[in-house]
């Protein structure tokens, strides 16, 4: 392209060449003025303002003092440390409350299956240790907020590690026949051993313990389980067994009524059948048997708790 400027005054002529090379430099150049004015008002306006409106200035530009970042860490790492002091503190609550559980479970647990509390326990002996989140060594603020972080997911996954480990002891025992077959214990009249039997007057040995109760008073299942019989003898008379877990089984005997059949499924404290006078009896009593692998033992040491404290969540 080519333009022609002819002058008035003196008819010269002139002439101008415009290329596509010529254009871009115009516009290169155009461009460059324009940002170079740009920085030159920005910073011009910036010193103007720190000298006039410093806070305004700092807070246009993201400019601060080292002072004024020293004092802003350390408001962080004061929270920092208060977070750590209140991390610390739920975990030795939390190893407090694990040491009083434990010993929950040790009352609770039978005699002959204590070393199960063990084997079922996250630990092998000793308390828990609480985790302390102090940063030892020093460090900036970002270290000692990962080492606060992670040991914080630490204590998270242990606090859900230890959330299943009771339960899991909890359905454990809740499996065990340690509740009372009759709610508060009512008259126990004979224990389990060597006594004189009441028909021949002799030493004879009593496979259980005895409670005196009136006849229609309730026979609870004292542990859950599944109903391995229902039968009636001349002995026991009319009788319920239940097996349990870890090989045990419990039989609630002389019973007049029955409410559960052979292979059903009972929890604790659940009405199995009436106290009555059925089979070799003198008058309305329940005899209770605990076996443990087909051997019997003194239900005393099973016999933990009455079912009234047992249905308590």
């Amino acid at each position: 392209m080519q333009l022609i400027w002819i002058s008035g005054s003196t008819d010269r002529v002139r002439k101008i060449n415009i290329t596509a090379q010529s254009i871009a430099k115009l516009v290169a150049i155009a461009c460059a003025v324009m940002v170079l004015l740009g920085v030159g008002i920005h910073f011009l306006g910036l010193r103007i303002a720190i000298e006039v409106k410093p806070d305004l200035a700092r807070a246009m530009g993201g400019v601060v003092t080292e002072a004024q970042l020293l004092a802003i860490e350390d408001g962080y790492r004061q929270r920092l440390e208060a977070l750590q002091s209140q991390l610390t503190s739920v975990s030795e609550k939390l190893n407090e409350l694990k040491t009083l559980k434990d010993r929950f479970a040790d009352i609770a647990t039978p005699a002959p299956v204590k070393s199960k509390l063990n084997e079922k326990s996250d630990g092998k002996g000793g308390p828990l240790k609480p985790i302390h989140f102090k940063f030892n060594k020093p460090g900036s603020l970002d270290d000692e907020l990962d080492y606060t972080l992670n040991t914080a997911q630490l204590l998270h996954d242990g606090v859900i590690k230890m959330g299943t480990t009771w339960q899991n002891q909890y359905a454990w025992l809740n499996q065990l026949p340690i509740g009372s077959p009759i709610e508060d214990r009512l008259g126990l009249t004979s224990n389990f051993g060597p006594r004189t039997d009441p028909f021949t007057k002799t030493l004879a040995f009593h496979s259980g313990i005895d409670f005196s109760a009136p006849a229609g008073t309730a026979v609870l299942a004292s542990g859950n389980g599944k109903v391995s019989k229902v039968a009636r003898d001349g002995a026991y008379g009319i009788y319920i067994e239940i097996e349990h877990a870890d090989g045990f089984t419990s039989k609630y005997a002389h019973v007049r009524a029955t409410f559960v059949k052979e292979g059903q499924t009972v929890a604790r404290g659940q009405k199995i059948a009436e106290v009555g006078s059925t089979g070799r009896s003198t008058s309305p009593h329940l005899h209770y048997e605990i076996s443990r692998n087909g051997n019997t033992i003194n239900p005393m040491q099973a016999l933990v708790y009455s079912n009234r404290v047992a249905s308590i969540k």
